[in-house]
Formats: structure tokens, sequence, C-alpha cells
């Protein structure tokens, strides 16, 4: 075992370091958001000036950069406050990881104050506490809470209002608390009262969709830090480029030309071709983000694994839902777990289709003897089923 391993980290790769191809990753720099960057810092001009908090909405659909913008304007705003002598902190939360609202700012005051013990509690007891350290340090904060249109559709608004009331209600000397919300869809707003949708209607920054020829300037800067000189075949980035505008997706060009490149690895392959390009496509498809269904949970994975497994055995584009609920009884006993109630099955439904997973429409009743019919938006079956099998395994032995 000792061999095999030391033999595979001693062959040759065509990645110098391919972390800079991960959607984790903050560029230097971030080719066609500039203009956005230059609207953030207009927004939050008056916190650096005048010590007055800001709010702000990021907007945009998958793939257009709304998480590493907000990441990159915290790092080169707060850099700007450390030079004129004003303590900013940028936290940036992603509420997908968070079932609650007490445990987003039980996350957040941790952040802080690793040793405090919350348990008792309430949220605005949490928010208190966080507001009193940053005057007590006489600090500002920039919290960033993305995914929050998930987020609240899952949980209600009650988030969104303790934040965006704070400045009001505070005891403090000084608004400490600035906040950037990073939303898919604006609709997320219908929900909230009069007061908290007043201050959320201005400051907002729309992302578009990237176009093929901004798609391959940014592969071109990022390919520059994680390849080896000269490793790309020249039709590689343009490839990528034209594929993922179907999209305007950057997150989905930088999946493909890594795994592009892993596969050039995989091969022994000196060079990364179309070809692999062209099999990297085949093996993952924009829609379904890895980190999606890793948060999903073990039933909620073995639901979905019976969905995608229905549909691609019977070939049809629905299933109804009482003919996905037999099949996971079988699903379950395949992997040793006893079947949720069909209550929680319905529970987990919403939850896939919360998440963008899966579509359900109702029918007429009677129809069949169920209510609703299930699809999968666009997704392959054999792609889905293949990335769950891989994750239920892992689940399984971890």
């Amino acid at each position: 075992m000792i061999d095999i391993v030391e033999e595979e980290l001693s062959r040759p790769t065509v990645f110098r370091d391919e972390s800079k191809l991960s959607s984790d990753y903050i560029p230097p720099q971030l080719p066609h958001r500039e203009k956005e960057q230059r609207q953030l810092a207009q927004i939050f001009k008056a916190l650096i000036e005048k010590e007055v908090s800001q709010i702000a909405l990021i907007t945009g659909s998958i793939g257009t950069g709304k998480t590493v913008v907000a990441k990159k304007f915290g790092e080169e705003f707060t850099k700007v406050a450390q030079r004129r002598n004003i303590k900013i902190d940028y936290v940036h939360t992603n509420c997908r990881q968070w079932k609650t609202t007490f445990s987003v700012m039980h996350s957040i005051l941790k952040t802080f104050i690793p040793t405090i013990q919350t348990r008792g509690y309430s949220v605005e007891e949490l928010l208190d506490t966080l507001l009193d350290y940053f005057e007590s340090q006489n600090r500002f904060l920039i919290l960033a809470l993305d995914e929050l249109d998930y987020f609240v559709s899952r949980n209600g608004p009650d988030l969104v209002y303790t934040l965006c009331r704070s400045a009001e209600t505070s005891r403090l000397t000084k608004q400490r608390l600035s906040l950037i919300g990073i939303v898919r869809d604006l609709a997320f707003r219908q929900g909230l009262d009069l007061a908290t949708l007043s201050t959320l209607k201005e400051n907002i920054v729309y992302l578009q969709k990237y176009n093929a020829s901004q798609l391959q300037d940014i592969l071109k800067f990022r390919a520059e830090e994680a390849f080896h000189l000269g490793v790309l075949h020249g039709d590689v980035l343009p490839l990528i480029a034209d594929i993922a505008s179907e999209w305007g997706d950057a997150r989905y060009a930088l999946e493909l030309l890594w795994r592009a490149g892993k596969l050039a690895d995989g091969f022994s392959s000196t060079l990364v071709l179309p070809e692999y390009v062209r099999q990297a496509k085949a093996e993952t498809h924009p829609e379904i983000r890895e980190e999606i269904l890793r948060e999903l949970d073990f039933q909620e994975k073995l639901l979905l694994l019976t969905i995608v497994r229905y549909l691609k055995n019977t070939k049809r584009a629905y299933a109804f839902t009482g003919e996905i609920i037999g099949s996971y009884r079988v699903v379950c006993e395949e992997y040793n777990e006893t079947p949720r109630s069909h209550t929680q099955v319905w529970e987990y439904l919403k939850e896939l289709e919360k998440n963008g997973i899966i579509t359900t429409a109702l029918t007429g009743e009677g129809k069949r003897g169920n209510s609703s019919q299930i699809s999968l938006p666009d997704v392959p079956a054999a792609v889905l089923e293949q990335k769950l099998t891989q994750l239920l395994l892992e689940g399984k032995n971890g």
C-alpha cells in the first residue's frame, strides 16, 4: 500500500497548483467584476468615512461570482480601513450550513469569543453580546450572509429582521454591524415586513451571466496559476468557455478545466486535450452542485437516489409520489436503513425541491392515486446517480 501511495505521489502532473481552480480560492484579480467591486466600495464608503453601517444585496444566478465578489471586497475593504486606522472585520457565513437562526448567530459569535457558553441565550441576546464585543474593541463588522434566500425560505425572516433592525434597537454609541446578503433570487423579500423591506430595497448589486469571451478570460487567468506552462492544448480554454457560456457559469467552467486536468493526469498525458474536456462534460452537469448534495442528510440522499434510479430505469420524464415512496423502501433496505414515515418523506421532497434538485407539480386528484409528480430539471440521471452512490458510500464509511 505504501508503495502505491509513493508511486502516485511521484507521478508527473499537469498541475502546478490545482487549488487555484477551487470555488473557495480568492484570486488576486476578478476579471469582468470590477464594476461590481466599485459599486460595493461606493455603498460602504460611509462606513469608513462616517462610521455609518450599510446594507447591500448581491444577486445573480449560479456561477456569476456572487461569493467571490463579496469575499474579495471584504478582503480589500478591511485592508483599506486598516491603513486608515479603522478596525473592520469581515465575516462570511454560508447560511445553507445552518438549520436555525440561533445556529447562525452562535457560529458568528464563536468566531470572536470562542470560549463563550451560549446555552440558554436567545437570538437577541447573542446579537447583543456580539455588538457589545465590537463596542468594547471599538471595531466594526461586515457580515456577509451567503445563500440568505435559501435560509429565509426554510426558516422565515427572523434572522433578516433582527439583523436589519439592530442599528435602531442597539444602545451602542456607534452602528457596529453592516450586512451583505448574497442571494440567487430577490423574490425572498416578499415574505419580509415593510420596515425590513424598505431597508433592503436599496443598494442591490446585480451580477449578469458571463459570456463566452468573459469566461475565456477567467479561465486563462486561473489556468496560468493552476497549470504548468505549455500543458494546455490551444483549443481547451475556448471549448470550455463555449460549453459553459450556455449557462454563463464560471464555476462550471472552472470545474470542467479541473476535471480535464485530472483526466490528463489519469492517462499520464503531458497535455490537457479537448477530448478530456468532452469527457469531463459527460461526467458532470452545471445544475449539479456537489456541495449541495453533500449537505443533504443521509435519508435525503437515499430518497434522491430513489428518484434518480426510478426515472433512469423507467425512462419516463416524471414519477408519481406513490411510486417513489414504494421504491424508496427498497433503497432503504439496500442500505440497511429504516424507511422514514410518509410525512417525513414529504418533508424530504420539499427540501430537495427548495435546493433546486427536483421539481414537483400537482396532478389531478385521484390520478393513479397520487397527488404530485416529480422530475429532474435538466439533470442527467446517470451522472447524479454516480455522485449520490459515492456520497452514500462515504457516509456509510465515515
